[in-house]
């Protein structure tokens, strides 16, 4: 068995973070964002794993470890991605692959549950499915009856939406399935595809319960902390220089090279990525990931946020319920604080229903700079 990670998407959705690099190229937790999808298979036995990348962003791919090989997709959405899937099974003399989408974060475990469920049930075809969350799942919404067979896939609107939202089961982003079925499905779009196939009683499905996310938008990447960080343990590199007069509480992962200086404190669950700097006085609180390289200057505050690789979060600043692009800069005495959403840019119209209570941040494009003494958040989006 082929495992296969369908990592050809651009990411339009995730909207300005994705204006430097595709999303499945993002990092979070020190890890490109297709990386956690290589995981899945790897976790469920498959040695040998194909990660599909859009032209011309081959060498950007960096995975982590050997027999991971890196192809171009030919053709466009998901169709192309199977149908390349199916060119590279096929050149590798096996017929059946196990899929993850790169993007679908989840407990290692579900490749692992799909695939003893393909290997007993008989179905040619078996997908993950779990709970609707939001209703803005974009891959589609399925049911399920009592003997695991997926009776029903459709894709969600601007209309059905609001009546999906907390109903019934949503693709989980994992499937395995036998070339033949494959080649059928990369003839038309993967939905009606599915659709069809699911009236034809070949699709079975097995129910996830557990942590589960699909990176669509941008405020997804805050959600995906709570499943990727570690909640238990301390990883301190022995390459990293860490201060004695710092506090590192449990659930916290410090990389190669990091700083930590006097009197910082970090709380768990939470990454310091390699060769960042994490200046004296400055509190890293829960469910925060620092990326390779930044900066977080003296007596800064950063809680519940993702500061992408090169940022630099200037001294005296506070940085809530945030995302900041790859190489954004925050000012001195700047704040970043988390409210209810108020506007948001017009191609993210018609989701903040499904926002419910969450308090949001500010967004901060790649490259882009906020202003010293600023006070911005509410879901604010900086381009």
């Amino acid at each position: 068995m082929l495992g296969v990670v369908l990592a050809g998407g651009y990411g339009k959705r995730l909207l300005p973070l994705t204006k430097e690099k595709p999303k499945s190229f993002l990092e979070i937790g020190g890890r490109q964002l297709f990386d956690y999808s290589v995981e899945i298979l790897r976790n469920a036995g498959i040695k040998r794993i194909v990660v599909i990348v859009p032209p011309g962003y081959e060498n950007m791919a960096l995975p982590r470890d050997e027999e991971v090989y890196i192809v171009t997709q030919k053709g466009e959405d998901i169709r192309g991605g199977i149908f390349t899937a199916v060119q590279e099974a096929k050149k590798r003399n096996e017929d059946q692959v196990l899929i993850a989408y790169s993007g679908f974060l989840a407990n290692p475990n579900i490749g692992k549950a799909v695939l003893d469920y393909y290997s007993t049930s008989g179905y040619p075809i078996v997908i993950g499915v779990a709970p609707v969350s939001t209703g803005l799942e974009t891959y589609g919404f399925v049911s399920i009856d009592y003997r695991g067979q997926i009776t029903s896939y459709m894709q969600s609107n601007e209309q059905n939406r609001g009546w999906l939202k907390n109903r019934g089961y949503v693709f989980a982003g994992i499937m395995v399935s036998d070339i033949k079925q494959l080649e059928i499905i990369a003839k038309d779009q993967f939905e009606q595809s599915m659709m069809i196939m699911s009236k034809e009683g070949v699709v079975g499905g097995i129910i996830w319960n557990n942590k589960w996310i699909e990176v669509g938008y941008p405020w997804d990447l805050l959600d995906a902390l709570k499943i990727i960080l570690s909640e238990s343990g301390i990883k301190i590199s022995k390459n990293a220089n860490v201060s004695r007069s710092a506090i590192i509480s449990n659930g916290v992962t410090i990389d190669d090279y990091a700083i930590v200086e006097d009197g910082a404190i970090i709380m768990g669950p939470a990454y310091i990525g390699r060769r960042s700097q994490v200046l004296a006085g400055s509190i890293i609180k829960p469910y925060t990931s620092i990326e390779e390289n930044v900066i977080v200057g003296e007596n800064s505050i950063i809680s519940s946020s993702l500061i992408m690789k090169d940022s630099i979060v200037s001294s005296l600043s506070e940085v809530r319920s945030s995302v900041l692009g790859e190489k954004a800069k925050v000012d001195q005495c700047s704040h970043l604080i988390e409210g209810m959403p108020e506007m948001l840019p017009e191609r993210l119209k018609g989701v903040t229903e499904f926002l419910g209570e969450v308090k949001l941040g500010a967004i901060i494009a790649p490259k882009e700079n906020v202003k010293a003494f600023s006070i911005i958040g509410s879901g604010k989006i900086i381009e």
